[in-house]
């Protein structure tokens, strides 16, 4: 993050956006925040007590680790329930899923990973687990082949220079297979991934365009053992409206 102004106040975003987004699941202790972001626990320790005390993070006693609380759920709530895009945007897709009974996301792209905004899920007992705030490498789901569908290859090369990350055995991890991807979902419009994140599950996605450029993604997750290719079929009509209706309110 760069020095954007006082320094105290960007050490707390820099906390909260370590817990938040580095994709470890049992939290951080005082030792670890500190050595990642390279400060003292010295100054680091009453952060993190104060954030805890409010309820913006939580400790664990036994693990001695701090994950994101409760109270900054809610915070990032009222954002979604007092901004017009994200309320009509659930709507549209909870219309989705009312329709093909499987789970429906909404992502953009940080750097090389796909960061989640919003998701439905679906009323079936099995589906896929996600949720917002859930970053997940690019190259592995369908919402990240949809967001750089417009890269050049030279670019591809820019954002993942260590490479493609593996996830899964069927995961995609050849950049010419990538880029090759990408092109199809150019011309189709559609983006695909089978396992590639989770084994059992696969994707469709659309990418929600702005001036003629990817700035979101739309995907229904469906389990392996539901998926048909008339349901398939279904869901990309599915998806292909909401797209529309979508890229109608970046407008």
């Amino acid at each position: 993050m760069a020095n954007i102004g006082h320094r105290s106040t960007q050490r707390v975003m820099e906390i909260l956006e370590l817990i938040a987004f580095s994709g470890v699941e049992d939290g951080f202790s005082l030792t670890q925040v500190a050595t990642v972001l390279k400060c003292p626990k010295s100054s680091i320790s009453p952060i993190l007590h104060t954030l805890a005390a409010g309820g913006y993070l939580s400790y664990d006693q036994a693990q001695m680790k701090y994950t994101i609380g409760r109270r900054l759920f809610e915070v990032g709530n009222t954002y979604l329930n007092n901004d017009d895009f994200y309320v009509q945007t659930l709507a549209i897709m909870r219309k989705v899923v009312d329709l093909c009974s499987e789970s429906c996301h909404l992502a953009e792209l940080r750097d090389d990973n796909v960061l989640y905004l919003l998701k439905v899920d679906s009323p079936e007992p099995i589906r896929m687990f996600s949720a917002p705030g859930k970053r997940l490498p690019a190259n592995t789901t369908a919402l990240g082949k949809a967001l750089l569908s417009k890269s050049t290859y030279q670019q591809l090369e820019s954002r993942f220079p260590n490479g493609l990350p593996q996830i899964t055995p069927h995961t995609i991890t050849s950049l010419d297979e990538l880029y090759k991807q990408l092109l199809t979902v150019r011309q189709t419009g559609f983006a695909y991934e089978k396992e590639e994140n989770s084994e059992f599950v696969q994707c469709i996605a659309v990418p929600i365009e702005k001036e003629e450029m990817p700035v979101m993604a739309l995907s229904v997750s469906i389990p392996t053992f539901r998926y048909t290719e008339e349901k398939g079929e279904r869901i990309k009509l599915l998806l292909q409206d909401a797209r529309q209706e979508i890229e109608r309110l970046l407008v």
